[in-house]
This record gives structure tokens, sequence and C-alpha cells, in this order.
């Protein structure tokens, strides 16, 4: 079996009350993505925070399995933002990683525009050989709208760049945003990319929905049940993305850990 982390914003933005909450509900692994404010995503975070969130990793409390800066959540064409990301924001998130002991850099996979796919392909691994340079794993989250959506589509692109530190944050819910039959449709294409995994439900109709595990489109007793058989991973992560928030972690929480009893309580 594997542990299971959260995102820290999906508990709470104050990262103290984030750990106290998280820690008290038997959660180690954390990622960070926004601190204090959803203005401010990692690197960008108050000094202050950095350094509350540092000690407790110092001290072993907590570990920090991935950063999420939101990197490519642009048009590649966005010629301005995209020199700015990855001459200042990657940096600097490296920075950041290096002090907290974290390998992995969660990206993403640019908002479609019109731009011929080939050119997505260059951007990403002339990054990946960035980062290798650096020592440190990226993976692509999957969204709805952008190049990287489904888990097919962004399987195909992972295997053009053909970069061993390029990966994939494979997110099943964000897949059936895409209008795909996530598992085992793109869990079948994606698994071989999968650097981290992120746990939420949604729904596709009327329209993109996310909702409590088991609520949504995910067979996530399928899927979960993969990637324990495929030891793709040795952790995973909530991302609720569902109000109210910490509640819906919470019972998010005792699903998921419901479905890791069932299927070890099975031998499947």
């Amino acid at each position: 079996m594997f542990e299971i982390g959260i995102v820290s914003d999906e508990i709470s933005l104050d990262i103290r009350e984030a750990f106290e909450i998280g820690l008290k509900l038997g959660i180690r692994n954390y990622e960070l993505r926004c601190i204090g404010s959803y203005d401010k995503r990692v690197p960008f975070a108050d000094e202050k925070d950095i350094d509350f969130i540092l000690r407790g990793v110092s001290s072993g409390r907590i570990r920090i399995t991935a950063l999420s800066p939101g990197l490519f959540k642009i048009k590649p064409s966005d010629s301005e933002r995209l020199k700015f990301e990855i001459g200042e924001v990657l940096p600097e998130t490296f920075k950041l990683a290096r002090k907290l002991g974290v390998e992995k850099i969660i990206i993403f996979g640019f908002v479609r525009d019109g731009t011929p796919e080939e050119f997505v392909v260059e951007i990403l691994k002339d990054v990946a050989r960035y980062a290798y340079e650096e020592k440190f794993n990226l993976a692509i989250e999957n969204e709805p709208g952008f190049y990287c959506d489904s888990g097919v589509n962004t399987a195909r692109i992972l295997e053009k760049a053909g970069a061993v530190n390029l990966g994939a944050n494979w997110d099943p819910a964000n897949a059936v945003g895409s209008g795909e039959f996530a598992f085992p449709i793109g869990y079948e294409r994606i698994r071989n990319f999968i650097f981290n995994l992120h746990v939420k439900d949604a729904v596709n109709q009327p329209e993109f929905k996310c909702l409590l595990v088991g609520d949504g489109s995910v067979n996530w007793f399928g899927q979960l049940k993969a990637i324990i058989h495929d030891k793709v991973l040795d952790n995973i992560t909530i991302e609720t993305h569902h109000l109210p928030l910490i509640e819906s972690t919470i019972e998010n929480l005792k699903r998921v850990r419901a479905i890791l009893k069932a299927i070890e309580e099975l031998g499947e």
C-alpha cells in the first residue's frame, strides 16, 4: 500500500492550520501550491511561512512531496509570460525545492490556442533539459482545455518529448473533464509516465464539476487497484476541489482510506 498526502491549500490557505489539521488526520505528506492567499503561489510565499514549513520538514513531522507553481497555465503563444515563467518562476521554484528537499515540480501543458503541438513539445523538451541539469523531475498535470488534457493526449506529448525526468501528474478527474474515460482508457496510455497522482472526482455533464470521491465518474476503486498492482507510486495526493473545503477534504480522506481497505481485504 502507499501513503496518502494532501495539497495543503485543500485544507487551508493558512499553512499552520493546514498542517495542524492534517497531522491530526494522520497526514504527513503535503504538496504546496498556494500559501496565505490564492495570489501567493509557490515559490512566492511569505518568508515567514517558508521558514515555518522548513522547521516542520527539518523536524521530520512533515514531508513536502511536490511543489506546484502553476507553470504553463498559459497559451504557448504568450511569449512574454513564457519568458518570465522559464526565466524567473522556474529558477525560484528550484531554489525553494532544494531548501525543502523536494525533487518533483508539477507543471501544466499549455492552454490550447491553435499553436502547433510540436512547438509545445519543443518548449517542454527545453524545460525538461533545464530541470534535468538542476536534478529535478517535472510532472505535467492534465487539465481540460490544455494540450495535455486527457491521458491519451498527455502520453502522446510525453512520448514526443522523450525526457526521462518529464512525466505526468495524472489527474483522472481532469481527464473526465476533457471527455475521456479516465480509467481504464486514459490510465492505460499514461501509466508508464506517471510521477504523481491527484485524487478527486468529477462529472462532465452538463458541465465539468468536481465532486467528492465516489460521487463522480472516476472509477477510483479500479484506478487505485491498478496503481497498487502496477507499482506505479508509493504515495498519492488528495486534491479536494469541493466546498466546504475542510469538511470535504476530511470526507475524501475517509472515502479513499475505505477504498484502500477494501482493496486490501479483497486481496486485489
